[in-house]
């Protein structure tokens, strides 16, 4: 429960400690893992350089056979992209697909186990930018590869997946995968594009306290993308409290919760909500966390998802 909030919550905190970043909306990750190397055909040539979401430069001299992954979004990436049987160690919270709870376990992801890590022998690790860089130095340290994946965008993740294709020589799946998610992309833009009005969305991350998805989040991203003004838009962080007297001065006409926290009545019976458009309009609704905070190919799913929410009238 929660595994997905609690990992971006720590990945956001963890990055602002190793760039030196507030976690405002001026220090979103840059569009990460930039790649130097080729193609031919559909497959890798290597060596393969790319620059990572800490604007690291990795070379790759040949195609990984063995890979651990640090972070829930990336391990769906590697299952999607059909690397998973190269997979030799994940995360606790590394739960989906189904095959993902059948691989190693090396801890969680702001404290793995290294001696389980370092036995496994991988040629590569993938993290989230948001592991300390204490512990990217000191993989190196030890001869092995360490990519860092982040991303607060759709494009972003979509980035990543391409990446990710080129590093494990799994360049064709991974491009087939992509085009796939944007196809779905644009059927949404292409619905949304006929909506009359953008209405105000508030998202609850967490409610005590209160807080809200903000600026550089994918929250922030989905709920724009869909049609929707996300009014916690002004605030200076990916995830920022927000007082319950500013929820009903701004009075927002849907209200969206994760499924794994609350149900609309829990929030339609809270003192002093009833004043709120949304649930007047009886417009809360609930989402599975994992499809709108974990940067993998599911937010795709989320992305639609939201739409039919802030938009059900064009579909």
């Amino acid at each position: 429960m929660w595994k997905s909030i609690k990992y971006l919550l720590a990945a956001a905190l963890l990055l602002a400690l190793a760039t030196g970043c507030g976690g405002g909306p001026g220090n979103a990750p840059q569009d990460p893992a930039r790649d130097t190397g080729t193609e031919t055909a559909g497959q890798a040539v290597y060596p393969i350089t790319i620059v990572d979401s800490l604007d690291r430069e990795i070379t790759m001299a040949s195609e990984p056979q063995k890979i651990v992954s640090l972070s829930p979004a990336i391990t769906e990436i590697l299952f999607a992209i059909g690397t998973g049987d190269k997979i030799v160690g994940v995360t606790n919270y590394c739960d989906y697909p189904q095959e993902a709870l059948d691989k190693p376990k090396i801890g969680d992801f702001t404290n793995p186990n290294l001696e389980v890590i370092i036995s496994s022998e991988p040629d590569v690790i993938f993290i989230a930018a948001g592991i300390q860089v204490d512990l990217v130095r000191q993989f190196e340290d030890l001869g092995i590869k360490v990519i860092t994946l982040d991303a607060s965008s759709l494009q972003q993740v979509l980035n990543n997946i391409e990446t990710a294709g080129r590093v494990t020589g799994n360049v064709a799946q991974a491009t087939e995968l992509v085009t796939a998610l944007r196809q779905r992309i644009g059927a949404v833009q292409e619905t949304i594009a006929r909506a009359a009005s953008k209405p105000e969305v508030f998202f609850e991350v967490w409610d005590d306290p209160l807080m809200t998805a903000g600026p550089g989040s994918f929250i922030d991203d989905l709920i724009s993308m869909a049609g929707g003004t996300n009014i916690a838009s002004d605030t200076t962080k990916r995830f920022a409290e927000f007082s319950r007297e500013m929820l009903l001065e701004r009075n927002p006409e849907i209200y969206i919760l994760n499924s794994h926290a609350h149900t609309p009545d829990d929030v339609k019976s809270r003192p002093g909500y009833s004043g709120l458009e949304a649930i007047k309009m009886d417009r809360v609704y609930t989402i599975e966390d994992d499809l709108v905070t974990l940067p993998g190919p599911r937010i795709v799913e989320g992305l639609e998802e939201m739409a039919m929410i802030i938009h059900p009238e064009l579909y």
